[in-house]
């Protein structure tokens, strides 16, 4: 499908802008929504707390004061032998109902704040969902994939950072099992075949020279992986377990192409190989770059995969924890304000923003989202409506 501005000329982002346009909005008045309620619990969870607090300083005002009126009555009485110890077991039989009575008031306020926190979370598991299902679909560009691969019981464990434009961040989860090449344990044959690295120096039977001791890494596992861009550090044991021979390999290809290879014996510790520069001249580069090229290829085919939103970050900080959802669609708003400009500018009719898509035929339909319907729905969360309003610019 191809995608034209509203006058017919090339709109460069190719995707169904006025779509996602409308998205952001219904997910915006629906995320904003509930964290607007997120808010009212915690006020009232606050509020809560605060009259604990000041509950429990009244009553010990309270014992105290009596205290001291007893203690002064004690003084004055012309009894003072025959009234001292009533006047002590009213002092005990008063701190005994007092300290009960916090305990139970304290019980009850806890009890509350313990539900509107349950009712928060719910709260924030909804928002989630929600983001979810906007961000799942990359809205804003992409400025770097991160994958962590772990080896399980059963196959791997996969997850991707994906950081956007505007210091976005979501990590997700990978459904690696529904990628059949990901759905059992692999071996570095698995991805290219005979590549062998000199691991240590060893004395051949009947020779005093040392010589570079050559390794197959066919049979070895993947252990765990980590992509970044255009760097890959990734682990091939001889077992699935911590204490086995093991190689790391760390591989930059983020301006000339370079390596460094770690090796460690059955339960040793890691030495990099080309500290020794016999073992240094035997590795064979090409092999290994070979290697990382189909390593980085059959990695990111699990993308498609991506489903659960874990976490979305701005600026570092967790959005849902740190309550940054209003904070987040601005700053989306933000990288949309340009793009909503240049549809306004290339548009026949003042009242509504247009595209067109042309499918492979030739056969092109239009593609509407009237100003009015953006202002409607934005005015449902009225003052931050407004604001988002206003950044897009959709007057």
């Amino acid at each position: 499908m191809k995608y034209l501005y509203g006058d017919s000329t090339e709109f460069p982002l190719q995707r169904d802008f006025l779509g996602l346009l409308d998205n952001y909005l219904d997910t915006s008045v629906k995320a904003i929504t509930l964290e607007n309620a997120v808010f009212d619990l915690k006020e009232t969870i606050r509020d809560r707390r605060m009259l604990k607090n000041s509950v429990l300083d009244e009553m010990d005002n309270f014992l105290q004061t009596v205290e001291t009126a007893i203690s002064g009555a004690v003084a004055r009485s012309k009894e003072q032998e025959t009234i001292v110890k009533y006047a002590e077991k009213s002092r005990d039989f008063l701190k005994k109902f007092i300290e009960d009575g916090k305990t139970k008031f304290s019980d009850e306020i806890f009890k509350e704040i313990a539900g509107f926190e349950k009712k928060a979370n719910e709260i924030d598991e909804g928002s989630r969902k929600t983001l979810e299902s906007f961000f799942i679909y990359d809205p804003i560009p992409i400025v770097n994939k991160k994958y962590t691969i772990k080896a399980e019981k059963e196959g791997y464990s996969a997850k991707a950072q994906v950081d956007y434009e505007g210091e976005v961040s979501g990590v997700y989860e990978i459904a690696s099992l529904e990628v059949p090449f990901w759905r059992r344990h692999l071996r570095a044959h698995n991805f290219v075949r005979d590549v062998e690295i000199p691991a240590r120096m060893k004395k051949p039977f009947l020779k005093k020279e040392l010589v570079p001791a050559i390794v197959s890494l066919n049979d070895f596992f993947l252990g765990d992986l980590i992509l970044s861009g255009k760097v890959l550090e990734v682990v091939f044991r001889r077992r699935l377990d911590a204490a086995a021979e093991r190689f790391r390999l760390k591989i930059d290809f983020t301006d000339e192409f370079s390596v460094e290879v770690y090796h460690a014996e059955e339960g040793g510790v890691e030495k990099n190989i080309k500290a020794v520069p016999e073992l240094k001249s035997e590795l064979n580069i090409l092999r290994l770059r070979e290697l990382r090229e189909k390593i980085v290829e059959e990695t990111n085919n699990l993308y498609t995969k991506k489903q659960r939103l874990e976490t979305l970050y701005l600026g570092g900080k967790e959005v849902l924890e740190e309550n940054l959802v209003f904070e987040l669609m601005q700053r989306v708003a933000e990288i949309f304000a340009p793009t909503v400009a240049e549809i306004k500018k290339n548009s026949p009719s003042a009242e509504e923003l247009s595209l067109k898509a042309e499918d492979e035929r030739g056969i092109r339909s239009e593609i509407y989202l009237k100003k009015s319907t953006v202002r409607e729905k934005l005015s449902a969360i009225k003052e931050k409506g407004n604001r988002l309003l206003e950044i897009l610019d959709i007057t």
